[in-house]
């Protein structure tokens, strides 16, 4: 009777899809929100906080990682940058989907909302 137990649960758990994960590499893709939208890219390294940029009027902006928490196939990511003169935090959570990762952002200045909105970038 264990042997037949046994059995089931691991035909059972082969049938289950793999969990997604956060796989190292680099992600690129699109974000859009309120005020525009462009192109993004964030890279994963094993053991390290990831890199995120994107473009802003077609111009590059670089970002500072303040934090990041990955939990299964979701992550927070907070981040800070610099846009035209005026330093601003954006946070974001996502999920991967595949090699693809989908997220929503929120961009602030102190405590005024700046903008919003949407971002997917899928790996190579």
């Amino acid at each position: 009777m264990k042997t037949i137990t046994f059995a089931a649960v691991l035909l059972f758990s082969a049938l289950l899809p793999a969990q997604d994960t956060i796989a190292a590499g680099t992600y690129k893709g699109q974000w859009n929100g309120a005020n525009g939208g462009g192109d993004i890219h964030i890279t994963f390294r094993d053991r390290a906080p990831p890199e995120i940029g994107f473009t802003l009027g077609g111009q590059e902006i670089a970002c500072k990682v303040l934090s990041f928490k990955a939990d299964g196939a979701k992550f927070k990511l907070v981040y800070e940058f610099d846009a035209q003169g005026t330093l601003l935090q954006s946070a974001t959570e996502a999920t991967v989907k595949g090699k693809m990762i989908e997220g929503v952002y929120k961009t602030t200045a102190g405590d005024q909302a700046v903008d919003g909105g949407t971002w997917k970038a899928t790996a190579p």
